[in-house]
């Protein structure tokens, strides 16, 4: 039986893509080879040809020379002493290196020939009429001593008469072995070009994979499809430009979301061209990361991230990533109620805990009836200050948003206090109830931060007003901070903060950005605070 191993026939069917070094060698030496191959041939028949033109020049004119002397015409108007003009002829063909020197009268009969036994019979090659009636020329032409390079020049006498003519050959097969060593030559030279390229060719490969870190181009086409059906799978829009803005990539879903059917087919793009109000804010800082950013855009609100692309530790643009934010509402609105109750409980179970020590402490040193009293009064007081704000807002999650906020503000020591005529009812919206929390949420956290920046001065205090009318929501927050100087435009920009850290800076123009996409105002005072007064107004 036979040990032989079986090969797959898929193995078979698929073959393994040649290495990048491999397939520039393959093309190199192949372009190389066809080069010589061609440059070769056409040196080759330029060579020939020169040699040829400039034998039968040196034919034509060793002819020219002969057909002049005396003694050649001597010998054709007497041809009694053709011996000596033979041996004359014969120390010319050896002095200029001709293979035959033939000299024929006016009938192209022999009076002159290397081969004596040819004399007296006519010239044979066909070619020697035109020479005979006065013509100047060169031929190539089969003759006794075969194919041959000729210069033909008439004899004239005295009177001017043609009375012969004189042919000077060169073999061509004497000529052959003068071609065939250019040939070698040019062959030795193709075989370096050759042998440099394969070098070249190695050198290039190698340099190209290290650019291209070390993948295989059948590895790069695999990589790229693979990211290519990966962006145009996910739901939010991708956008990665280079540091100057200009679009590298852009997927069919961010096309969609900005309703720019027309710009993937546009190679030219640039974040203006995408969005005009956004792309100067995008373009800066591109080393900071943000996530959840929203703006308006393409008369939507749309929730963006930026993240910075690094190449080899250095920046190398930025990707952002878009979604509208109606596709996150509803998720979003859970979440706001989950952060809300998770904000709730742990203020007041860090409240509690202390309150809880403190009780405990009073119970071990006997006084039970203070511990007593400081119970009724922590219940009491929170009790009371839960049940007013249910019973002034309606709607539970605007009610959860201000007692978050109010036990945060109570753990930094800031009094939050919601103006007893507060009085709003439910929002039926999802969209706005939305915009509401975060406006209103980043009203009072700015309150809460400028309040405890003032508070070696005063004590630190945010007073939050809600309403409403038939057409318009209010909310007005005061604190007793410094308040927001003269400059108001500057602080609805994404780079204001009077904070340090990367996570200020973008409150307020959140604020804006909210306010914009509902087309509600916002108007800047002074409160009786000592701080910032703002008042909100976003219509119904």
């Amino acid at each position: 039986m036979s040990n032989t191993k079986k090969q797959n026939p898929l193995q078979s069917m698929v073959k393994r893509p040649k290495r990048l070094e491999t397939r520039l060698i393959i093309w190199v030496t192949g372009l190389c080879v066809l080069q010589a191959v061609l440059f070769g041939g056409l040196v080759y028949q330029i060579t020939a040809q020169s040699l040829h033109n400039h034998i039968g020049d040196k034919a034509l004119a060793v002819a020219t020379s002969i057909a002049s002397s005396d003694e050649v015409v001597k010998a054709l108007k007497n041809p009694s002493n053709l011996v000596a003009i033979n041996q004359e002829i014969e120390n010319l063909r050896q002095l200029t290196d001709a293979d035959f020197i033939v000299i024929g009268d006016k009938n192209a009969h022999r009076i002159a020939h290397p081969d004596s036994n040819k004399l007296g019979k006519r010239m044979v090659g066909g070619d020697s009429q035109a020479a005979l009636r006065g013509e100047r020329y060169i031929s190539v032409a089969q003759g006794s001593l075969g194919e041959s390079i000729r210069g033909k020049v008439p004899v004239y006498d005295e009177q001017q008469n043609i009375i012969g003519l004189v042919s000077v050959g060169f073999l061509v097969q004497s000529v052959e072995p003068l071609i065939r060593a250019r040939i070698v030559e040019i062959m030795i030279w193709g075989l370096l070009l050759v042998a440099l390229s394969i070098i070249a060719a190695i050198f290039i490969g190698q340099r190209v994979r290290n650019a291209i870190f070390g993948l295989q181009p059948d590895e790069i086409a695999r990589l790229f499809s693979e990211q290519d059906a990966i962006l145009n799978t996910m739901r939010s829009g991708v956008i990665a430009l280079d540091p100057d803005g200009r679009v590298r990539k852009l997927t069919q879903r961010a096309c969609e979301i900005l309703d720019k059917p027309a710009a993937c087919s546009n190679k030219s793009l640039t974040l203006k061209d995408l969005l005009p109000e956004h792309a100067e804010f995008l373009l800066r800082n591109q080393r900071r990361k943000m996530v959840g950013f929203e703006l308006f855009a393409a008369d939507k609100r749309l929730v963006l991230s930026r993240f910075s692309l690094q190449v080899q530790g250095q920046a190398d643009g930025i990707l952002l990533t878009l979604r509208p934010a109606d596709e996150l509402e509803y998720l979003s609105q859970q979440l706001t109620k989950v952060q809300a109750f998770a904000e709730l409980l742990r203020v007041q179970t860090h409240d509690y805990s202390n309150k809880l020590n403190l009780i405990g402490a009073l119970i071990q040193m006997g006084k039970n009836e203070q511990a007593i009293e400081l119970i009724g009064q922590e219940s009491q007081g929170s009790q009371a200050q839960i049940h007013h704000l249910l019973e002034r807002i309606q709607d539970p999650v605007l009610a959860g948003l201000l007692v978050g906020k109010y036990h945060k503000a109570r753990e930094l020591n800031v009094v939050l206090e919601l103006n007893p005529d507060s009085l709003l009812g439910a929002i039926e919206r999802t969209e706005m109830l939305e915009r509401v929390v975060s406006i209103l949420g980043n009203l009072i956290d700015n309150a809460i931060d400028a309040a405890i920046r003032a508070s070696e001065e005063r004590t630190p205090y945010v007073r939050v007003t809600v309403d409403e009318t038939s057409q318009t929501l209010l909310f007005d927050v005061e604190d007793s901070g410094f308040g927001l100087g003269s400059d108001h435009e500057v602080i609805f920009t994404p780079q204001y903060s009077s904070k340090s850290g990367a996570e200020h800076g973008i409150g307020l123009y959140l604020v804006k950005t909210n306010l914009d996409s509902c087309g509600g105002s916002l108007e800047i005072g002074e409160s009786d605070l000592k701080g910032a007064r703002l008042s909100v107004y976003i219509p119904k």
